[in-house]
């Protein structure tokens, strides 16, 4: 059984996925730092006002940065579950989730959460490796992130003064030299911290491998008819023409290319993901009585039903 073709449907929209979690970080970096410096420019509020309020930023902003390094680590991990490595899963916790895809969405939450607890450049390597970087993010920044983060824990856990933990993981980005003492949180600080974000956040986009942007429904389209037999008998391009990386068209949807019975199902598959027309609806109950579970024309099917997609 191939564990990546029973998750192949989930990778028709994950290019996209991606990309709207880059932008959706992107774009709550920059409502709060707006807010923010809208609120630290008003004669409204007070220092201890405004520090305050730099404060909750440094909070949020980590978050956001959290939030969307999980989100894209965990999307890319249900999508290729062989990147959980030579990893072998018990009977009991089949049983226990239900289904083999339920059980990669909880292995998935588990790393992200064991991962959670270790070192944040052991988290970025990890991510790196997953996602296959075009290259490494630069350590520096890594560092720079790392500290930032520190000092969020700071303010939530120690009244935002240093304390052991802090010493222990900022190493020499360390901002101060002696246990409690204040991490000030002043203008400056913030303005290099959400500068230091968005580049972090800019870095990754930017070396994000072109096969997982480019993880798109007529790219997964092609890949599902090429994992079936059908491509035995006919080239995925003497069937469909793909337009651009959301629409493919059929040459003639109504040709049955001499397809058998079983056959006919799998392209009525395909025919049905186009067009969603009842002509072609699938006959789940004879298609997965000829396809055994071992094959590729079940698992395909499989993947599609638990994550559905149509042009």
């Amino acid at each position: 059984m191939d564990l990546n073709l029973l998750t192949i449907a989930n990778r028709a929209n994950l290019g996209n996925r991606i990309s709207k979690s880059i932008d959706y970080a992107t774009s709550r970096i920059t409502k709060t730092d707006n807010l923010t410096k809208k609120i630290n420019d008003s004669t409204e509020f007070d220092s201890t006002e405004k520090l305050q309020n730099r404060e909750f930023a440094i909070i949020g902003l980590t978050t956001i940065v959290e939030q969307f390094l999980n989100e894209v680590l965990h999307q890319v991990l249900v999508s290729h579950p062989k990147k959980f490595g030579n990893k072998k899963f018990e009977i009991d916790e089949l049983m226990e989730e239900g289904s083999i895809l339920e059980l990669f969405y909880s292995k998935a939450n588990q790393k992200l959460l064991d991962l959670a607890y270790g070192k944040f450049d052991r988290f970025i390597s990890n991510f790196t490796t997953t996602l296959e970087l075009d290259s490494e993010i630069d350590s520096d920044l890594v560092d720079t992130i790392n500290e930032i983060k520190l000092t969020r824990d700071c303010i939530i856990h120690s009244d935002g003064k240093a304390n052991d933990l802090y010493f222990s993981k900022a190493g020499t980005k360390a901002r101060v030299s002696r246990n409690n003492e204040q991490l000030k949180v002043d203008m400056d600080y913030y303005k290099e911290s959400v500068a230091k974000i968005k580049e972090f956040i800019s870095e990754i986009k930017n070396k994000i491998p072109t096969k997982l942007l480019e993880s798109k429904k007529s790219y997964i389209f092609k890949q599902m008819w090429e994992a079936t037999c059908l491509n035995r008998r006919f080239k995925f391009n003497e069937v469909w023409n793909i337009q651009d990386a959301g629409m493919v068209r059929p040459i003639n949807i109504n040709d049955d290319y001499g397809f058998s019975s079983s056959e006919m199902e799998v392209y009525n598959l395909f025919r049905y993901i186009y067009s969603a027309s009842e002509e072609f609806k699938v006959d789940f109950g004879f298609y997965f009585q000829r396809w055994k579970p071992q094959s590729n024309e079940y698992q395909v099917a499989l993947s599609w039903l638990n994550n559905q997609f149509y042009f």
